[in-house]
């Protein structure tokens, strides 16, 4: 069991809440002049507590003003539990309520109810508050927590033994609950910085409260979204030295070599290569039910998640492009900067005209650069699922066949945990991967994929016979492009269903290594020569590959402008590669023969004074564009003539 846990305090401002973090830990959480002098917070204030038991509280005094809410939103993040003070003599306010409602869409689960100034008002008041508080926590979810409202006062005393008891019991009490652990854990690294301090004789200092995850002295870590990189040089928390960092601790690291100057509040602290850097993000809302209007799209709002507040147009992903009061939706943030998240991470969205809450949500995806579709809602109630395998398939089954790298980015899992719920998932049968783990896609995504391809193939050998089908298959050139074009998936897939295919020996290899259907033999080639029927298309194809030097049209673009059948297509272009005429790049490029060749010249040439290659030499040398300097790059190294060595490639 974890030992470490956050405590936070809510409340309307003058209902003393500063003031019972002092008697509860003996530690001051007014820092400023200001707040001394006005008798109000206005930054977040800590504190701890120890207990008998070994665990360690640590305290987060947010302000109560509704000018500080961006602040309160801040202190929450990271919070185990809160401290929901109300004063006797005022009872619930405004800022209660919206405290309120924002620790429950920021998912807080633990609320210990306190009311103070008990010594201000009469016994029959008291009692009045005592039930208020009661329905008050009822109607926001928290009815467990309204048999035991604690009534205490700072200036007396009265009280306050009895809470500090109760806290460590209750705290206790929490961290076992079956219904607690058997959610799974988000274990990625992520610290959302509330405090930026640059001193003499350290540099930079950035602190927070360790949401996920754990790390030591001398880890390096990555601020995101800026993709500082720096190396821990200490750590502290509550200002004593501590070499490991864990879950729900308050900690500051020394970074000496970032500039302050460089990091923002909301910024996150995570391990390197960790997170994605986004300005759109996909959420689940919920849209308060004292709201008058509905929430129609494109309209303006604040959206608060973490310690970071950005400005932002909420597009609504439902039927009438609106959500009612008291109602849920799929939505799409459009960011006016970029933010580092996860998926699972909660947010607050507030109205900038009317300085108020109205409502919030869970982030699904972090990095939404795609087009929201219903029919992956199932999909979207997966990823923010209590459940880690049913929230990596989700993402599998939209994206798929999807980059694991990508969905690790977005997910909380760290990078070992990640890849153990992948295999899982691969033993359940649930997704099948290509060898290196990189790409994964869904069991059915393959079946419907085999049943497409075969059912080609079957389909083919009814129209054609033996010599012909032979000719249109050789390669799979006929049948990678047909079945690209009726399942749109990309090389990865195909190759695991050829691989498959011939294991299952519905396809075999032919005497000179073509790919044929099982009973097919190869038939010999009447020579390596054009067939004197194909010269003319085949001359307008070489016309074509050279009419824009090297950047060469795709597959597609032949297809259009010669406005040739499709199977003729692929097979004057099989010829054309057996005669050497051609050259196949990439799975839709072609180059002639010569074009390769005098590229290869220009590349020797630059071998002679150069040890090492880079994309931008390749763009130069073939006068391309990136589109096809990748693939030549990628040809190149696939023959045997360069070797990739990290960014660069040399000769081999």
């Amino acid at each position: 069991m974890n030992n470490n846990f956050i405590l936070g305090t809510a409340g309307h401002i003058d209902h003393g809440k500063s003031s019972l973090i002092k008697v509860l830990t003996g530690i001051e959480t007014d820092r400023l002049e200001e707040e001394k002098k006005r008798g109000i917070s206005i930054v977040l204030g800590y504190a701890d507590m120890r207990f008998p038991s070994g665990i360690s509280a640590g305290i987060v005094d947010v302000p109560g003003h509704a000018k500080f809410i961006k602040t309160m939103v801040s202190g929450s993040t990271g919070m185990d539990g809160v401290l929901l003070v109300i004063a006797a003599d005022d009872g619930i306010m405004a800022q209660t309520k919206e405290h309120m409602l924002i620790l429950k869409l920021l998912g807080i689960r633990l609320v210990i109810p306190v009311i103070t100034k008990t010594d201000a008002v009469s016994s029959e008041i008291l009692a009045k508050r005592e039930s208020e508080v009661k329905q008050f926590l009822k109607a926001y979810g928290y009815e467990k927590y309204s048999s035991n409202i604690f009534k205490v006062s700072t200036k007396s005393g009265k009280g306050i033994e009895e809470l500090k008891e109760n806290i460590e019991k209750i705290i206790q009490e929490y961290n076992s609950l079956p219904q607690y652990n058997k959610i799974y854990n988000p274990t990625k690294v992520f610290l959302p910085i509330d405090r930026i301090i640059s001193s003499k004789g350290f540099g930079t200092i950035l602190a927070g409260t360790l949401k996920y995850g754990t790390f030591k002295v001398n880890d390096e870590i990555q601020i995101m979204p800026q993709g500082i990189t720096a190396r821990v040089k200490s750590i502290e928390s509550h200002n004593k030295p501590v070499d490991k960092a864990f879950k729900s601790m308050r900690i500051s690291l020394n970074v000496p070599s970032v500039k302050k100057e460089n990091v923002k509040f909301g910024y996150v602290i995570s391990e390197k290569n960790s997170l994605i850097a986004s300005d759109t993000v996909l959420t689940k809302v919920f849209y308060d039910f004292e709201n008058k209007k509905d929430l129609k799209s494109h309209i303006n709002l604040m959206f608060m998640t973490g310690t970071l507040s950005v400005a932002g147009k909420i597009i609504v992903f439902n039927h009438e492009k609106k959500i009612k009061p008291g109602e849920y939706s799929y939505a799409l943030f459009k960011l006016n900067g970029e933010i580092a998240s996860v998926t699972g991470e909660k947010f607050i969205i507030r109205d900038i005209g009317a300085g108020k809450t109205i409502g919030g949500g869970t982030i699904i995806d972090s990095s939404a650069d795609y087009e929201y579709s219903e029919i992956f809602n199932e999909s979207y109630e997966k990823i923010i699922s209590d459940n880690a395998n049913d929230a990596v398939y989700g993402f599998i089954e939209i994206f798929q066949p999807v980059n694991l790298e990508s969905i690790y980015k977005k997910f909380n899992l760290n990078l070992s945990d990640f890849f153990d719920v992948i295999e899982r998932l691969k033993k359940d049968g649930k997704i099948i991967t290509d060898k290196k783990n990189r790409h994964a896609f869904t069991s059915d995504f393959y079946n419907k994929g085999k049943k497409i391809l075969t059912g080609i193939i079957e389909k083919d050998k009814k129209i054609y016979g033996k010599t012909e089908l032979f000719n249109v298959f050789t390669e799979s050139i006929n049948a990678e492009n047909i079945y690209k074009e009726a399942y749109k998936t990309a090389d990865i897939v195909f190759d695991i269903l050829i691989n498959d295919l011939l294991s299952e020996k519905y396809l075999s290899y032919d005497s000179t290594g073509n790919i044929i259907p099982k009973g097919f033999e190869a038939v010999k080639e009447a020579g390596a020569d054009i067939p004197p029927e194909y010269a003319d298309a085949a001359k307008k194809i070489e016309d074509l590959l050279i009419s824009n030097g090297n950047s060469v049209p795709d597959y597609g673009e032949i297809e259009r402008k010669l406005a040739m059948p499709r199977k003729t297509l692929n097979y004057i272009l099989s010829l054309m590669l057996k005669s050497s005429k051609i050259v196949k790049v990439k799975h839709d490029m072609y180059y002639l023969r010569e074009q390769i060749d005098f590229i290869k010249l220009k590349l020797d040439a630059f071998f002679d004074k150069n040890e090492k290659l880079e994309p931008k030499d390749i763009k130069e040398i073939a006068e391309v564009s990136r589109k096809y300097a990748i693939p030549l790059l990628e040809y190149f190294d696939g023959i045997g003539y360069t070797v990739k060595k990290g960014e660069y490639r040399i000769k081999k």
